[in-house]
């Protein structure tokens, strides 16, 4: 198995994913990387190591730029081109912690969608306070996802959790403003009749914001922007809770005094809100292995996102969302 790596996208780069992928294959990763960016920064970060190799590529996507115009334009993005080695072969995975917009384009325009699907859907992987991790779908990928794009979503990332998190019949909610199934705007009401009928779903029902880190269900399931906004409104808060205990609760002396005895309680707080192991997700729908990470990637995120592109690899994930288009279908 090869896994192609975009070596210089996110906040990091190129050094932390450099780390990130030397500690895959140290921690026993099986998979042989390549690593694709300017090849002089790579050697300086230290890309070197059995199971690794390089692939030149000089240009970059910028977060602030328009990933279709960019990738259109310009032939050799380090996106560009690590995606562009799946489609040929040479590599049976892509993954990316840089422009998530630049991730998708490049995976629609080169590995097109799986047949049968409508729309691409990115999961985003939430902590729980159940201390599992909750899949959200759609995290920002189809902004103007209808009733069923959103059946869809909860059929591919059904055999997601399957798959990769070896998760046995995972419950899928539907995010709405109340419990009851007359809640909701049309599309919502339309979703909920869809999903009621499918007999392959575990179906729970409607869930409120308020749930999905309560982890009431395994997979969360809406349109992209709403996905987005509650997504992107979580980690906020998580980052104001973080750094109000870090400097009103335990700065100062007696705050390190203070911390010294609370250390067990925040090495279990920080545990589970250590996102590492389960943030990177594949783009679900085009018809190739893309994980997207979080752009503040830094070498224990970008191993973590490398082994789910393995095992997405390993368990024929794209084949398994498929099978249940098609057979849905039938």
């Amino acid at each position: 198995m090869k896994i192609a790596v975009d070596a210089m996208g996110g906040d990091h780069a190129p050094d932390e994913i450099v780390r990130g992928a030397l500690l895959y294959r140290a921690k026993g990763g099986g998979a042989e990387l390549i690593l694709v960016g300017r090849e002089d920064d790579l050697r300086r970060a230290g890309a070197l190591g059995e199971g690794i190799t390089i692939r030149d590529a000089h240009d970059v996507v910028g977060m602030d730029e328009h990933p279709a115009k960019a990738l259109r334009g310009r032939a050799d993005t380090s996106i560009g081109v690590a995606t562009t080695l799946v489609k040929r072969g040479e590599a049976d995975a892509v993954v990316s912690a840089g422009n998530t917009g630049a991730t998708m384009a490049a995976a629609l325009m080169l590995l097109g969608r799986i047949r049968g699907i409508d729309r691409p859907a990115l999961c985003g992987m939430l902590p729980t306070t159940k201390g599992k991790a909750a899949c959200l779908l759609d995290a920002g990928a189809t902004m103007d996802a209808d009733e069923h794009n959103i059946l869809q979503f909860a059929r591919m990332a059904s055999r997601f959790m399957e798959k990769v998190h070896s998760v046995e019949r995972p419950s899928v909610g539907l995010i709405n403003v109340g419990e009851e199934p007359e809640k909701g705007g049309r599309l919502q009401q339309a979703a909920h009749a869809l999903l009621s009928g499918a007999e392959d779903l575990n179906f729970y029902g409607n869930i409120e914001g308020r749930d999905v880190m309560r982890g009431i269900t395994d997979i969360c399931v809406t349109d992209g922007f709403t996905g987005n906004v509650l997504a992107k409104g979580m980690e906020g808060v998580v980052d104001v809770f973080v750094d109000g205990i870090r400097h009103d609760i335990f700065g100062g002396p007696l705050g390190k005094i203070a911390g010294l005895f609370a250390l067990p309680g925040l090495g279990k707080f920080r545990s589970r809100m250590d996102y590492d192991p389960y943030v990177s997700a594949p783009l679900l729908g085009v018809a190739g292995i893309s994980v997207v990470t979080h752009g503040r990637a830094r070498a224990n995120m970008m191993r973590r996102a490398i082994e789910v592109a393995e095992r997405a690899v390993a368990t024929r994930l794209l084949e398994a969302i498929g099978e249940a288009v098609s057979t849905s279908a039938a």
